[in-house]
């Protein structure tokens, strides 16, 4: 039977753990401050994980990142990565998140913290078409596929390589779309000596 081999696909992790937040948690939440941004609110602080009443989800996190790093990425016990920038974004009715990536990120990640009625997804891109022809298809599938989406899920964590393109289509309930989205970067040694490419960061 011939194989189908997925060559050098985008690993997109949906947390099979999902983070339910403490009352206190949500009070914090509820009382941030923001600032506009294209297309929807965001957080003035841009260290929203590093503020101490959110100890356990910035912890919740940095699991997840680990299990990504280590049992899909294989990364080498030199390397880790930890987050830089951290903050919550807010869509209310009509408002948007346009077409983007996170540059000077290695991993990102987008955790719903609210979820269920209709909500708009989350839809990733593809960079490259797979083939350069518009086809039809019969069927959808992670193949021939040009998008992909995912609907907001309350505690639900997804990670992504901060390259990847995204974007979230207006919002059109009288409901507020809630989000904590976070960048990362690599810490330890990468390279190799012998190749001079060495480096420590």
């Amino acid at each position: 039977m011939s194989s189908i081999i997925p060559l050098f696909s985008s690993a997109v992790m949906v947390c099979s753990t999902k983070y339910a937040l403490s009352s206190g948690e949500e009070d914090y939440i509820r009382n941030v401050e923001y600032c506009d941004n294209s297309g929807n609110l965001k957080s003035i602080s841009d260290r929203i994980l590093e503020q101490p009443e959110l100890a356990s989800l910035q912890d919740f996190v940095l699991k997840q990142i680990n299990s990504y790093t280590e049992n899909l990425l294989k990364l080498d016990n030199s390397i880790d990565l930890y987050i830089t920038q951290s903050w919550l974004n807010k869509a209310g009715k009509d408002q948007y998140h346009p077409l983007h990536n996170h540059p000077n990120s290695v991993l990102s990640g987008v955790l719903f913290l609210s979820g269920g009625g209709k909500l708009p997804p989350i839809r990733f891109h593809r960079f490259n078409p797979l083939f350069p022809l518009e086809l039809n298809f019969s069927e959808l599938n992670d193949f021939n596929a040009t998008c992909r989406w995912f609907e907001p899920v309350y505690g639900q964590l997804i990670l992504f390589p901060s390259s990847l393109l995204h974007d979230v289509v207006p919002n059109k309930t009288d409901s507020t779309r809630i989000t904590l989205s976070f960048n990362t970067f690599v810490r330890g040694e990468i390279g190799n000596a012998s190749a001079l490419t060495s480096l420590t960061i």
